[in-house]
C-alpha cells in the first residue's frame, strides 16, 4: 500500500472546511403563502382544556343536583313508609308490619319493627296481646 505523504492531507484537512465557508449562502425560500395552513396549537389545546373543564363543572352540578333530588324522594317515600308501618305495627300486628317493610325493602326498618316488637313482653312470649289487654305488641 503505497503512504500518502503528511503535507497532502494537511492541506486537504485545511482546504475543504474553507471551501465550505467561501460557498456563497443559500437565498431564502420565497414565501409560499403556506403559512396560513398552519394550526395555532397553544390556543387550541387552551380551548378544548376549558371546555373539557367546563363540561366537567356542568356534568358535576347536574349529578349532585340529581343526587339530591334522589335523595329527597326517597326521605319522602321512607318517611310514609315509615309512619305506615308504624301504624300497623301500634295497632298491634307486628308481622304484617313486618311484611310490608320486608316488601318496600326497608331492611332497617324490617330490623327496627322486629326490635320494637321483641321489646313488647306480650309478642316476645308468644301470647296474643288481645289476651293479655296490651294494644300493642
Amino acid at each position: 500500500m503505497a503512504k500518502t505523504p503528511q503535507p497532502l492531507l494537511l492541506c486537504l484537512a485545511l482546504l475543504v472546511p474553507a471551501a465550505a465557508l467561501a460557498a456563497p449562502a443559500a437565498a431564502p425560500a420565497p414565501a409560499s403563502g403556506f403559512g396560513g395552513l398552519w394550526t395555532g396549537w397553544v390556543g387550541t389545546n387552551r380551548d378544548a382544556l376549558d371546555h373539557e373543564k367546563a363540561e366537567a363543572q356542568r356534568l358535576q352540578r347536574d349529578m349532585a343536583t340529581a343526587d339530591a333530588l334522589r335523595l329527597r324522594a326517597l326521605r319522602d317515600q321512607g318517611r310514609a313508609l315509615g309512619e305506615r308501618v308504624g301504624e300497623i305495627v301500634r295497632q298491634g300486628d307486628c308481622d304484617e308490619g313486618e311484611r310490608v317493610a320486608r316488601a318496600a325493602g326497608d331492611f332497617a326498618l324490617v330490623e327496627a319493627v322486629r326490635a320494637h316488637c321483641r321489646a313488647i313482653p306480650a309478642y316476645s312470649e308468644g301470647l296474643d296481646p288481645s289476651q293479655t289487654g296490651s294494644r300493642s305488641r
